[in-house]
């Protein structure tokens, strides 16, 4: 598998530092470029501002003051980053919240590299789609 934007950086935001961890092996195996990973929306927005990635990875349920859902909603105003919702939760009240922050996609936990890789392509091609309408327009 190849990345259609191979080189593409990507903010991870995940506190659970296994997963963390294995989430930026599994990017960098699928030719992408690891912008940080973030355990914490502080360390998340300090990564963002220092290199902006072109997308984030970001677990809903998060430590700190912020959750993942604040975070991702900071991220495309501060940033323009676009985010995808990483969640071991399916309730509907939480779903609810997070799509009004207009996320590009969402995965479950747990998830396979291969969902990782179609979930990211979608989400950067519809971003970069949706940049050239907006620059035509």
């Amino acid at each position: 598998m190849q990345a259609v934007y191979n080189g593409d950086c990507i903010l991870v935001v995940e506190d659970d530092a296994l997963l963390s961890s294995h989430i930026c092996e599994v990017l960098v195996e699928l030719g992408f470029v690891v912008a940080g990973c973030a355990s914490t929306g502080a360390e998340a927005m300090a990564l963002a501002e220092l290199n902006p990635p072109a997308l984030a990875l970001v677990d809903i349920h998060i430590s700190g003051p912020m959750d993942g859902i604040e975070v991702a909603r900071l991220l495309r105003e501060r940033f323009g980053v676009p985010s995808i919702f990483l969640s071991g939760s399916d309730d509907e009240q939480i779903i609810e919240r997070a799509r009004a922050a207009g996320p590009l996609g969402f995965l479950l936990k747990p998830f396979r590299p291969s969902q990782v890789f179609d979930a990211l392509n979608r989400a950067l091609i519809s971003d970069r789609d949706e940049e050239s309408r907006q620059l035509r327009a």
